[in-house]
């Protein structure tokens, strides 16, 4: 007898033994041991099924384990339970091991067939695979069916389930986990007076938008179903949501984030009408070359020779600077549901760094240290874009600045024939500008405002008395530029240790620069 043939001999005599002597075993054999007598002998193998019925329960003793770690729970203990139902989890991947090589060795062993242990097992993974039968399985076993057939077979027996539930092609489904994250993050940041599309919150939002308090986003990241009575219930969820690895500090994050930035988003800052905006690769110094600067196009040579040209030596350079301001949300303002402070906070920011933006351009633009190039100031009386004497807002003066602008030239003394379109002024000078650009419906030709219709009034509160400027379209004829770091579009938030001893701890963070490009494209008078 050959040594393979004896073990099973005696695997199956423990089999019969088993049953015998404890009956209450026999449903747990059973369940797991496909029956089929040869000479009355059981085929399946002791070890086989133990193995079976140890991986069950493996798997039950896990799903036990995990179930263990309830809300309110200890760090520590939690820690402790995960570590048992990991170790439990490495357990059922080596009894799954075992059972495939035992699968394996069994179907070598069945009578009538030819295969090889190595073949044997191949049409049994295939098979398994493919979600075909037991019997499928081993029918094809005991009659010697090549592996190659068998594939084309399950490749078969797929197609047919595909047939019988089809799919729509090319469609992605969006995680789920990744969707919830998503509705999450829109329906807080909302809360925290972010502004609401047109179309209204989406679908995966509305299924948060009752949700009005920070604490219950955390219970929810959290799966937490259990009533919160106390302040400390409250206070442990929220220190658990943002200390596990649950999506809540990511949620709450990107939620200030989006705030934040579509608050930023509906101030207005007067700078961006009159400048350019260019944004920076890095923080090293940028070249930015004004229009005057560019050589002038030229005949070609009978030879058909192209006469090339070179770029004025005035060129400015400008680099973005990192700016950064610390701020607290407060454990009071967590635990007290205060989502009216925190978006207050955002608000508040949004505005701030609006302005700072504002603040920032304007000093720059008022500096006595702000030249170009050449050494001069942006408005000087060598770039004759400086008027000789300060005036009032009239015609007269407005037409001598036209016809300055117009006059400008570029590297190879071409006229640009710069049209302002903006006049600039400080509030000290704002209705000036708007009763004289204000339409007047005059008798008399002589006094009818020729400019009422080319100009638009803009006003920024960093002017002071009496000057005025008058600016050409920024993107005909820039005098200063400004942007970002490229990639960011507004102010972001970072994040300290969440929920230290007295609350978070947030940074907001913004790159931004600024500074004159050329001359050609401005004017300026004194006022009076």
């Amino acid at each position: 007898m050959k040594k393979s043939t004896f073990i099973l001999a005696v695997a199956l005599t423990l089999c019969v033994g088993l049953v015998a002597f404890f009956p209450e075993t026999q449903h747990v054999l059973t369940a797991f041991v496909p029956q089929d007598f040869a000479g009355g002998m059981l085929q399946a193998s002791v070890p086989l099924v133990l193995l079976r019925s140890q991986h069950e329960q493996k798997k039950r003793d896990a799903d036990a384990k995990i179930a263990l770690i309830v809300d309110g729970m200890p760090d520590d203990q939690a820690r402790a339970i995960e570590t048992e139902h990991e170790a439990l989890l490495r357990d059922i991947e080596q009894l799954e091991t075992q059972i495939s090589e035992r699968e394996a060795e069994e179907a070598r062993m069945l009578p009538g067939s030819s295969l090889t242990a190595a073949q044997a097992a191949d049409i049994m993974d295939i098979g398994t695979r493919a979600g075909m039968t037991n019997d499928d399985i081993l029918n094809a076993v005991r009659s010697n069916v090549s592996v190659e057939t068998f594939r084309s077979q399950a490749f078969n027996h797929l197609a047919d389930v595909s047939r019988q539930a089809p799919t729509e092609p090319g469609r992605v489904l969006r995680d789920e986990r990744e969707t919830r994250r998503a509705g999450m993050v829109e329906a807080l940041s909302i809360r925290l007076g972010a502004p609401v599309a047109q179309a209204g919150p989406t679908a995966a939002a509305r299924e948060y938008m009752d949700m009005v308090d920070i604490v219950e986003f955390a219970a929810r990241s959290l799966d937490h179903r259990s009533r919160l009575v106390t302040v400390r219930d409250r206070e442990e969820l929220l220190s658990r949501a943002f200390h596990t690895t649950s999506d809540f500090p990511a949620i709450f994050s990107d939620a200030i984030n989006v705030s934040l930035e579509r608050r930023y988003a509906l101030a207005e800052q007067s700078y961006r009408r009159i400048s350019r905006r260019r944004d920076f690769v890095d923080f090293r110094p940028h070249t930015a070359v004004g229009i005057g600067e560019f050589p002038m196009l030229k005949g070609l040579t009978e030879a058909g020779e192209i006469k090339f040209g070179t770029f004025g030596e005035s060129k400015e350079q400008i680099a973005v600077v990192p700016y950064a301001r610390g701020i607290r949300v407060t454990r009071q303002m967590l635990v007290n549901d205060r989502l009216g402070a925190i978006a207050e906070i955002m608000a508040g920011y949004g505005r701030t760094v609006s302005r700072f933006e504002e603040i920032t351009f304007f000093s720059m633009m008022l500096s006595a240290n702000t030249k170009l190039a050449d050494g001069k100031a942006v408005f000087h009386a060598d770039h004759s874009n400086l008027a000789s004497a300060g005036s009032a807002i009239n015609t007269t003066a407005i037409s001598t600045g036209k016809a300055a602008m117009r006059k400008q030239k570029g590297l190879d003394d071409a006229k640009l024939n710069i049209t302002p379109s903006i006049l600039l002024v400080s509030p000290d000078k704002e209705d000036e500008a708007l009763q004289y650009l204000a339409p007047i419906m005059a008798n008399d030709s002589v006094k009818v405002n020729v400019h009422v219709g080319t100009l638009s009034p803009v006003v920024s509160a960093e002017l002071e008395g009496n000057p005025w400027y008058l600016f050409a379209d920024p993107a005909d004829a820039a005098v200063y530029q400004w942007g970002f770091l490229d990639g960011y579009t507004a102010p972001r938030v970072r994040f300290d240790e969440p929920f230290g001893t007295q609350g978070i701890g947030m940074t907001v963070e913004h790159d931004f620069g600024c500074g004159a490009i050329d001359f050609r494209g401005g004017f300026k008078n004194p006022g009076a």
